[in-house]
């Protein structure tokens, strides 16, 4: 949805010019009118109207006349207009795969834009920046953007902006799981939407809401969304809507195994699919469609759209779709028992994947290199610096005027070389204090998420302890009342068994309400705590967890213990997901001013660290214990076990009071 909301802004730029069907001729004689034209700012702007409307049917010509209105922009000085160029440009670039190239001078952009105080269009400019980080799959960055844009829309009053952006956000939402935030901003979008009177706007929005609810597996709500956004994709004569709308409704179909109906819709999609030049919304419905195909047995027909997929995300260098499409036509084809085919495509996509890797890999050595021969440079210079000033030395002896000149030289280098260290700590001042700043922006984030976790943990403690708890605690002493007055249940072997189980659900519920809410830890401190933990989880399961603590623990503030308490436990709970271990170590360790964590398993571990640390969820890690003034260290050896080991510097911890208990 954002190629498709970024594509109606491109063509619809303004109000003059040609129309997308025109002629070549007619094409050829606006540019001969342009041409006519004196190159100056009103130049420039026709050429990137003109521009737009190749877009993207001559794609090759639209780019030339780009580059032509930046190198005029340049010419004169005119900033808004190379900032207006990487603006559109940027579709271009997405069309080639170049992302970080289009990011790039978009921020450029949002600089200009800002010295400019232009503001609506800093607001499109870091929109972009966003939509850019999105195809990158970074979706962090690309919600950063996006907040920063509806900032500055919100305090521009740009209503039409807000409901872009908001859309924007849904879409962030809803690839990272979070549907229901991704529906509160889609519906956010639909009501400004409606405030402008804008069906298009409004069916974008209802394609968000469907979608959320789909993922959601609420099948019924998304038809409903989808079918409002159809009807409105209709009434705005929106063909990249009404498209997309089909699509979203087959795939519904689709998964509800309504083979017949699906099939239909997506013939219905591909009646209009004609007329759409975006190469995404086709290939979206290419891979929809040969599922529909694939799903209804009708193997020789889907293996039609997956190589129309295929061929069409090699034009789009859209590497994933690509991937994806590889592996659909492996499986489609191991169904018709084309296992030689089905290898080779199978092939393919490990190849494609490992090609990711690799050129990751690549640049990571090539970031090293790169470095290495700087040194390397710095290295040498200062090697030919000394010998200079042991010749120097050498000619002083023999000469005393050579002598107080290289004396004038060497206090003129004393002085450069002050005025060179003076410049360079202040740069190293200033590098420290934005150093300081991002880690206090980094501390005062983790602290918020941290007590957005613990108020939710909070509030589901008190849920399981208060209300699923009670209420089991409720039955059980209605069974045994049940058990008393119908005396035959006491010797009932099944009845007494039920009563068993559910002791053994309230305990179960009692130990999650503790684990989510940890009081113990203000009682007995982080050692006591943390081996409670551990009990906890081995009892009653295959994993088998041993807690180790030598000496007197001291205790410390709230907030670090707490935090340290929630880490062991997602280390454990890691162990629990995806080690498949059954015995499990963890130590807990003070010397002085370091405090030690190890957590040992011997799970099936795995093989390549750098790979395996880039997840999410450690990298979230690894900052926390950071910001704690801790350092986590990760050995893995396959088929022998995990460790994680943690060093805490607690020089700077202020120890809490312990008072007396009475």
């Amino acid at each position: 949805m954002l190629r498709i909301l970024l594509l109606v802004c491109c063509i619809s730029i303004g109000s003059n010019g040609i129309s997308l069907a025109a002629p070549a001729s007619a094409a050829d004689s606006v540019l001969q009118a342009i041409n006519r034209q004196p190159e100056d700012t009103q130049q420039v702007q026709a050429l990137i109207e003109y521009g737009c409307r190749l877009f993207p049917y001559q794609l090759d010509k639209s780019a030339a006349v780009f580059m032509r209105a930046l190198r005029i922009s340049r010419q004169l000085g005119y900033h808004k207009g190379v900032a207006d160029f990487a603006c559109y440009y940027m579709y271009i670039q997405d069309m080639r795969g170049q992302y970080l190239q289009s990011l790039f001078m978009l921020k450029q952009a949002v600089i200009i834009y800002a010295s400019l105080k232009d503001t609506l269009n800093q607001v499109r400019a870091i929109s972009y920046c966003g939509m850019e980080y999105q195809q990158m799959a970074n979706f962090p960055a690309a919600a950063a953007a996006y907040l920063e844009a509806l900032k500055l829309a919100d305090a521009a009053k740009d209503s039409a902006s807000t409901g872009m952006i908001n859309n924007y956000l849904s879409d962030v939402f809803i690839s990272l799981g979070d549907f229901k935030k991704g529906f509160n901003y889609a519906a956010q979008a639909y009501d400004h939407g409606r405030k402008l009177g804008s069906n298009s706007r409004m069916a974008s929005a209802l394609l968000n809401m469907g979608e959320s609810k789909s993922r959601e597996g609420n099948y019924t709500a998304a038809s409903g969304y989808f079918s409002r956004a159809l009807e409105l994709g209709k009434k705005a004569g929106d063909q990249l809507l009404v498209l997309n709308a089909l699509t979203a409704t087959g795939r519904v179909y689709t998964d509800l195994s309504q083979h017949e109906q699906s099939l239909r819709t997506y013939e219905k999609a591909l009646l209009i699919s004609t007329d759409d030049p975006g190469l995404e919304n086709r290939m979206q419905l290419y891979m929809g469609y040969a599922n529909a195909l694939y799903r209804s047995g009708k193997h020789l027909a889907a293996d039609i759209y997956l190589r129309k997929t295929i061929t069409l995300a090699r034009q789009y260098y859209a590497g994933d779709e690509l991937r994806r499409a590889y592996l659909a036509a492996s499986d489609n084809e191991a169904a018709q028992n084309h296992y030689q085919r089905a290898f080779q495509l199978r092939k393919a996509y490990e190849q494609l994947n490992d090609s990711l890797v690799g050129n990751a890999t690549r640049l990571n050595v090539q970031q090293l290199e790169m470095q290495y021969q700087s040194e390397k440079k710095d290295r040498d210079l200062a090697e030919k610096k000394l010998q200079l000033i042991q010749k120097d030395l050498l000619l002083q002896r023999k000469n005393r005027w050579i002598g107080f000149i290289f004396t004038g030289v060497v206090l003129i280098l004393v002085v450069s070389f002050l005025v060179w260290q003076k410049l360079l700590h202040r740069h190293r001042l200033q590098k420290q204090q934005l150093q300081t700043l991002e880690v206090e922006k980094t501390v005062q984030v983790l602290e918020a998420m941290m007590q957005g976790e613990e108020k939710e943990r909070t509030r589901l403690s008190k849920d399981l302890h208060d209300g699923v708890g009670g209420l089991l605690s409720a039955v059980k002493m209605h069974f045994w009342a049940l058990k008393y007055e119908r005396t035959f249940l006491q010797q009932d072997k099944g009845f007494n068994h039920a009563l068993s189980m559910l002791d053994d659900a309230i305990g179960e519920v009692r130990k999650t309400a503790h684990n989510l809410m940890p009081e113990i830890l203000s009682r007995m401190g982080l050692a006591g705590a943390l081996e409670l933990f551990c009990n906890n989880v081995s009892h009653s399961r295959e994993l088998q967890i041993t807690f180790y603590t030598s000496g007197d623990m001291q205790r410390f503030k709230s907030n670090f213990e707490l935090s340290v308490y929630r880490i062991v436990q997602e280390l454990i709970n890691n162990i629990i997901k995806h080690a498949h271990a059954t015995e499990a170590l963890v130590q807990l360790t003070q010397h002085d001013q370091l405090l030690t964590i190890t957590v040992e398993d011997n799970g099936v571990g795995f093989e390549n660290i750098t790979k395996s640390t880039t997840g999410m969820g450690l990298k979230n890690l690894h900052t926390r214990i950071k910001s704690l003034n801790g350092h986590l260290t990760l050995t893995a050896i396959p088929g022998c076990g995990t460790t994680a080991y943690i060093e805490f510097n607690i020089a700077i911890m202020q120890l809490m009071e312990v008072q007396p208990s009475f």
